[in-house]
């Protein structure tokens, strides 16, 4: 009975999903963001509810990759193809879109088969691939400048390599609250923290750079030293 709490909340992720797809084919673009925004807090309750009340199991894991792939991987696809249509006079440029549900599959997938991410992950997760377009796409204003069709697709190339490498990234689940221990979790948040109060929703693209920057060189050269 009690995987049914965290299902709960992953329906829920599947279904706000769902409805941003429906936002998009009918161009109500004011409610397709917050459909990405809420799939990522009921993505982080099921896991955070499924933890507390040790009520992990395979079927909740499975079902949660489902409703990933919709919420962050189709979704955001689908919202790239249509700025590609909108805003590009490249044709072909709409179809390398399809990259981030692609490697979305093979990103979940991965991590399915894999026991060994519950305190770090291997490639960054799709929820933070979706936050970054999401944000980037749906902006106040402030990206515009400089998006352009090509600077798009070098990202849509970068983060579908991204979430299959077999490199380390901050996965912000706490073993103890020590501050040195985590002391690259605590820096990550106090940034990001003070980039949403300045800039809100804008911040996000920029927290999610910032997020590989300070996984990068924690793992590859901290981490080591440390050892």
């Amino acid at each position: 009975m009690k995987i049914i709490f965290p299902s709960f909340f992953t329906v829920l992720n599947l279904l706000s999903g769902f409805l941003g797809v429906l936002f998009l084919i009918n161009k109500n673009y004011n409610l397709i963001q917050y459909c990405i925004y809420s799939s990522l807090i009921f993505d982080f309750l099921d896991g955070f509810i499924a933890r507390k009340l040790n009520a992990t199991s395979n079927f909740g894991k499975q079902l949660d990759s489902f409703a990933d792939l919709i919420s962050f991987g189709l979704l955001p696809s689908l919202i790239l193809y249509d700025w590609f249509l909108t805003n590009s006079s490249t044709d072909i440029y709409k179809y390398f879109s399809v990259l981030i549900l692609l490697f979305s599959s093979f990103r979940l997938s991965k991590f399915n088969l894999d026991n060994n991410q519950e305190f770090i992950f291997l490639g960054i997760p799709t929820p933070l691939v979706a936050l970054f377009f999401n944000s980037l796409i749906f902006n106040s204003g402030f990206y515009n400048n400089f998006l352009t069709s090509e600077i798009l697709l070098l990202f849509i190339t970068f983060f579908s390599i991204m979430m299959i490498v077999n490199i380390k990234f901050i996965s912000l689940k706490f073993k103890d609250y020590s501050f040195f221990k985590n002391i690259h979790m605590y820096i990550l948040l106090l940034i990001s923290l003070f980039l949403l109060l300045y800039l809100k929703l804008d911040a996000f693209p920029i927290i999610v750079i910032i997020y590989i920057l300070i996984s990068l060189v924690y793992f590859l050269f901290v981490k080591n030293e440390m050892n």
